[in-house]
């Protein structure tokens, strides 16, 4: 009698659609060092600030939960006390996971930032709430087809793709609480303005971000940027919540660029270049309050920024993303391409025994960069920034 072999083991690969996809996609060199090499940065000034404010903005919507459930609902805005109770409560808990601000002034403008997103932004978000910190998971096809032979190094054929929506929001149309509220007023009004006609109740799924609202010129046309790779996560994200049991239909994803509540100089004077050249979707109508402070503000140094009015600033903080089944499918696709490089990248470094000349690097992104402590030996850095000797005619 003949008995079958059992197969060998093998665990699914597993990718991050924050950690390992999107931060492949804006590095693939700093992403070998830091995801898969666990080297931690010298400056996790954007890890930080990122942590900072997400963790800012889940203790405070855990105090107004309690707040309701004991039938006295306590909603923002709250005291300057109450504020800097719950920023150092956070900032010890990113020590404790050796998580530090860069300098007093990085602390300084987390705090500030915190302060506006849980005073303005909070009224309007706290409410629609239904879940905070969702987790979730989902099996896809490894790409093979897009892995040259000799660069598979693995038995499995599958991989596991995961994420964490910050919030899962259960609007109801017909609730006369929500009549007022801003943002299901420019939840309905991209609706509207897309002809598309939301059910009585349904989800919208919510991630925040510690950026300002990227340009839509990319850096470098053959490459997608930033705008199009966080609009594939917030589709992601809608796809695999709609595989959840507990899931209503979800009509969208919404991305809230949380710097945008509070502009720096740097961030105007952005602003003010991007509508001048037309790279921004979001700008001030013409002979608003917010175009006259924008045109009036002379940048001297000493000057404070103008406060923009919350309406525009909430506008430039909302991008709303519908979601159907082509956008979630080309996410989808897209995302299995990233795969399939880091893969290739995997294979041709086990395959070499290099690192610096088998993964992918970016240099364009002077952000990512200035963050990055592979940029004094990364060779696409040092041609981007070093000055080059003219050459010899003969």
């Amino acid at each position: 009698m003949q008995l079958s072999q059992r197969p060998a083991v093998y665990a699914l690969p597993s990718y991050s659609l924050t950690g390992d996809l999107l931060g492949f996609l804006r590095c693939g060199l700093q992403y070998r060092y830091t995801r898969i090499g666990k080297l931690p940065s010298t400056r996790p000034v954007q890890a930080w600030f990122g942590q900072f404010i997400h963790g800012v903005l889940e203790e405070s919507y855990r105090r107004f939960d309690e707040s309701r459930k004991r039938g006295a609902m306590n909603l923002p805005p709250w005291s300057e006390e109450t504020i800097a109770g719950i920023c150092e409560l956070i900032k010890k808990r990113l020590a404790a996971q050796q998580l530090f601000p860069w300098g007093a002034d990085l602390e300084e403008l987390g705090y500030a930032r915190a302060k506006v997103a849980v005073n303005e932004l909070g009224p309007q978000l706290f409410p629609l709430i239904h879940r905070a910190e969702v987790r979730l998971t989902g099996a896809r096809a490894l790409p093979l087809a897009q892995i040259p032979p000799e660069y598979r190094f693995r038995e499995a054929d599958r991989y596991e793709m995961m994420g964490v929506i910050d919030v899962v929001t259960n609007v109801q149309l017909y609730d006369p609480d929500l009549w007022g509220n801003l943002l299901v007023k420019e939840l309905l009004t991209d609706f509207k303005a897309r002809s598309l006609k939301p059910p009585g109740e349904f989800e919208v799924i919510i991630d925040y971000k510690g950026m300002r609202r990227p340009s839509q010129k990319p850096i470098d046309p053959s490459k997608p940027s930033f705008w199009d790779i966080y609009g594939w996560q917030a589709q992601t994200y809608a796809h695999l919540r709609q595989a959840q049991e507990d899931s209503l239909p979800v009509m969208a994803g919404v991305i809230i660029y949380l710097n945008e509540l509070l502009p720096t100089k740097g961030d105007l004077r952005r602003l003010r270049e991007e509508i001048a050249n037309g790279e921004t979707d979001v700008v001030p109508e013409p002979g608003s309050e917010t175009e006259q402070l924008l045109r009036e503000w002379k940048d001297r140094k000493g000057e404070e920024p103008p406060i923009l009015p919350f309406e525009f600033r909430l506008k430039r903080g909302l991008r709303v993303l519908p979601v159907a089944e082509a956008t979630i499918a080309h996410a989808l696709q897209e995302f299995d391409s990233a795969v399939a490089r880091i893969e290739i990248c995997r294979g041709k470094e086990l395959q070499q025994g290099r690192v610096l000349s088998t993964w992918e690097k970016n240099a364009e992104d002077e952000s990512t960069c200035a963050a990055c402590d592979a940029r004094t030996f990364c060779p696409s850095y040092t041609a981007e920034t070093e000055p080059k000797l003219p050459g010899v005619r003969t």
